[in-house]
């Protein structure tokens, strides 16, 4: 290998803090974390119910919430619109999910689960706890707490960014 290729191929002569370590990298590790368990649990959902990864968010948010907008639905899942789309699309098609008026504002759609996804909901939540609780059983009951602690100041802050990229003062 030349001089200059070998630079290339070892990252040239960038300092340390020029190079990202991925493996020390708190937004990577908590991407790959999140997708793993995310995948785990949707690959189950998949087999034994037919319901895809996007899916099983937006009938585990209408769950936790209750009906909501389309829109309401991408805050809650911090998915796209395509995505979310394309998903209820679905879940109006396998009758887990029903969309209708907003009583409150004829302009807007709400959706909200039918009975069908109500109870595919309920029989998802023991198996979904499941996979958390062996997840979560390589950390001390110490560890758990603090993790969530950590997860939630960490959900908060992602909020505010969020809200400053859209133009809104977080603290409002």
């Amino acid at each position: 290998m030349t001089a200059s290729r070998t630079k290339r191929a070892s990252g040239g002569s960038r300092s340390a803090a020029e190079k990202l370590a991925l493996q020390e990298f708190i937004p990577y590790k908590l991407a790959v974390v999140a997708n793993r368990l995310s995948q785990s649990i949707g690959s189950l959902f998949e087999q034994k119910y037919g319901i895809q990864i996007p899916e099983w968010r937006i009938l585990m948010a209408l769950h936790s919430c209750g009906p909501l907008a389309p829109n309401e639905v991408v805050e809650h899942t911090s998915m796209d619109k395509g995505r979310v789309s394309r998903a209820q699309r679905r879940l109006v098609e396998l009758e887990l999910v029903a969309a209708s008026d907003d009583p409150r504002d004829g302009r807007r759609l709400v959706l909200f689960l039918t009975r069908k996804g109500a109870g595919m909901c309920t029989a998802i939540i023991p198996e979904a706890r499941q996979t958390e609780a062996w997840f979560l059983s390589v950390l001390s009951e110490q560890e758990r707490r603090a993790l969530d602690k950590a997860l939630s100041r960490l959900l908060a802050r992602s909020r505010e960014l969020r809200l400053a990229r859209e133009g809104h003062d977080p603290d409002d």
